[in-house]
């Protein structure tokens, strides 16, 4: 699993933090954007979760996308997490995906 921080943009709140990265276990690229709790205790708000799913980010241009209104990102960020795919291969080697898909299928019939 690889995880990018990425830096606030300077007109976005302080209490913004986003992370990018790719997840082997999942096998898909994901988006963290969130509020940290303020000083009273109130509960963190998540802005952007995308790839929570299996399978659900398969384009690491896509995941950087959805940081972009709230960070700075490096240029070379999208190929950097397509290298990270590449050494972190995915543990159920397509099965997960294979029944995902099945399971899909027919549930439309």
């Amino acid at each position: 699993m690889s995880v990018y921080s990425l830096r606030r943009l300077d007109h976005v709140s302080r209490g913004i933090r986003g992370i990018v990265g790719w997840d082997a276990q999942l096998a898909t690229f994901y988006t963290q954007v969130w509020q940290v709790p303020r000083r009273d205790g109130a509960l963190i708000r998540n802005l952007v979760a995308a790839g929570i799913h299996p399978y659900e980010i398969d384009d690491p241009a896509a995941a950087v996308d959805l940081a972009r209104p709230y960070a700075h990102i490096p240029e070379d960020l999208p190929e950097r997490l397509a290298a990270d795919r590449l050494t972190e291969d995915d543990p159920t080697e397509g099965r997960l995906r294979d029944a995902l898909v099945k399971r899909r299928a027919a549930a439309v019939r």
